[in-house]
């Protein structure tokens, strides 16, 4: 499935929302459902990853943009959940500084592999 910029921002806003919603519902008086398991965690955060990776790839001019709405889902997942997803935030963390500071395509290259890899790891970690 092809993923175009508007597309990707989309979602990543919509994953922001359900995170949001998701701390603040609970407290809303009607029956919860059970907090996500790690593998729905690491599989959301890992889609969310895979994605932006590959639009990133495909459109590095838009990826700073994307990068900073995906952003707030990694704080959100590193806040909530902290272990591997601290991490995961902190790679994203550093390749938005490496787009801010228009750094040569190898690094940011080097950088999208790091976090990549980091995705990779949520799987195993379960």
């Amino acid at each position: 499935m092809k993923k175009n910029s508007p597309e990707l921002c989309r979602r990543l806003a919509c994953i922001a929302m359900l995170l949001l919603f998701s701390s603040v519902l609970p407290g809303c008086g009607g029956p919860s459902a059970p907090p996500p398991s790690e593998t729905q965690k690491s599989e959301v955060a890992k889609k969310t990853i895979d994605d932006f990776v590959a639009a990133a790839k495909k459109s590095p001019k838009k990826a700073a943009q994307n990068l900073t709405i995906l952003m707030e889902s990694l704080d959100a997942y590193a806040n909530d959940y902290a272990g591997p997803y601290i991490e995961l935030r902190d790679a994203a963390k550093e390749l938005l500084s490496l787009y801010q500071s228009s750094a040569a395509k190898d690094k940011i290259n080097a950088q999208l592999e790091v976090l990549q890899q980091k995705a990779n790891a949520l799987s195993t970690a379960d």
